[in-house]
């Protein structure tokens, strides 16, 4: 279904490019939402990104991987390109930062909503380092590369985002 779908849009047809930008945007946008605080910023992210998907979608090798999978790498990339632009250099954490309190019940907890909300109170560097590790699954050497930053320093920014989180949900939960 994908590369005939690919074909098209690289063919310039329109039906298929607003095809395949309604079959991925809300799960591109979900992963967005993960590295900005703000929604204006997570759907610059997703538009950039899909220009950019058009723009190189004669580039997607089906034999590397699966499109969805080159889909979310631009995407990822799309984000930390506009978190550099904001000059934010990631091994300059503060140490001691409070936890903003949710005022959701234990149930609602549980959703991807309120799992993103609590992603995004993180510091931008932890948050960077959590969705980079965690969710989109790159190991410590690919974020210091990523990044700029060294290993030991996306591990303690890992940690950190870990305990904070952590924090969070137990403060619910009492």
């Amino acid at each position: 279904m994908d590369l005939t779908l690919i074909k098209n849009c690289i063919s310039g047809d329109r039906k298929a490019q607003k095809v395949l930008y309604e079959k991925y945007k809300t799960h591109m946008f979900v992963l967005c939402l993960r590295y900005f605080k703000k929604r204006e910023d997570a759907e610059d992210a997703l538009q950039d990104g899909f220009v950019k998907i058009f723009r190189d979608l004669y580039q997607f090798d089906k034999e590397r991987g699966t499109f969805e999978g080159w889909i979310k790498i631009i995407m990822i990339r799309t984000c930390l390109e506009k978190l550099r632009k904001k000059s934010f250099d990631y091994s300059e954490l503060e140490d001691h930062l409070e936890v903003e309190s949710f005022d959701l019940t234990p149930v609602q907890s549980l959703n991807l909503e309120y799992l993103t909300q609590m992603i995004q109170k993180l510091p931008l560097g932890y948050r960077t380092v959590f969705n980079l590790y965690v969710i989109d699954g790159y190991n410590h050497k690919e974020i210091s590369t990523l990044l700029n930053i060294s290993e030991s320093t996306s591990k303690t920014q890992l940690m950190k985002a870990k305990h904070m989180l952590r924090s969070t949900i137990e403060s619910v939960f009492k």
